[in-house]
């Protein structure tokens, strides 16, 4: 009976003795947590690792890191800088150009601009066909003429280097037009149309005489000139 218990004892002495090896070597094993450095020891530990190179391996990276810089300031600074420069150059040519246009305007251009006032710069190419087509209707509705028919397209873009440069290019909105319209109507709608300051001209112009209702039919080109939707205007 003593033998059995001093068995026992022993064994469990044995199981406690294993189990405290085994948690030591658990506790051993786990991995200690490292403190994060500061970036003032970070900057310190590189300027150590510097400090520690051969002379010639330091001259090599101060190099490396000069010609990087460089690289990126001449991207990200000198590149928009020569580029806004360049810019700048070709506004102030196309505006001396502009000023020295004002020596060859004829008198008959300057009555013309006394007599129908100043013109007025072309608007925004996003609401230049909504603008037009509001425009006909307004006249041809005030002179009681139905049943018209309208068709839009875009013309030649208008060519002028300068107006690229300062304001956008300007690109010709044209609509083909037909309507009828009394013999002693028709002159006040043109008048209208043209006076309209929403319409720069109508370029074609072709009309017939209607024998079975005794009007006038009239087939007009009419346009309106607009900045395209690519130009500084629309930036």
């Amino acid at each position: 009976m003593n033998d059995a218990t001093t068995h026992l004892s022993v064994a469990s002495g044995d199981a406690a003795a294993a189990s405290g090896a085994d948690a030591a070597g658990s506790a051993a094993q786990a991995p200690r947590k490292v403190a994060r450095k500061g970036l003032r020891e970070q900057a310190a530990d590189l300027r150590g690792r510097f400090d520690a190179l051969p002379t010639r391996q330091r001259w090599l990276v101060a190099g490396t890191l000069a010609v990087l810089g460089w690289l990126v300031a001449d991207e990200l600074l000198w590149a928009p800088a020569r580029a806004w420069a360049a810019e700048s150059e070709r506004i102030e040519l196309a505006l001396d150009r502009g000023a020295r246009r004002e020596s060859t305007v004829t008198t008959d251009l300057r009555r013309s601009v006394a007599t129908f006032g100043p013109v007025a710069p072309p608007g925004p190419a996003a609401n230049g066909r909504e603008e037009l087509a509001r425009a006909i209707d307004d006249v041809l509705r005030k002179h009681k003429v139905g049943g018209y028919s309208y068709e839009a397209r875009t013309g030649q873009r208008v060519k002028d280097a300068d107006a690229g440069i300062l304001g956008g290019a300007v690109d010709r909105l044209q609509a083909e037009v037909k309507f009828e319209a009394k013999a002693e109507d028709l002159p006040k709608v043109i008048a209208d149309l043209e006076s309209n300051p929403v319409i720069d001209g109508i370029t074609s112009l072709r009309i017939d005489k209607n024998e079975q209702t005794r009007k006038i039919t009239v087939q007009a080109t009419i346009e309106a000139w607009v900045q395209s939707a690519g130009g500084r205007g629309g930036r």
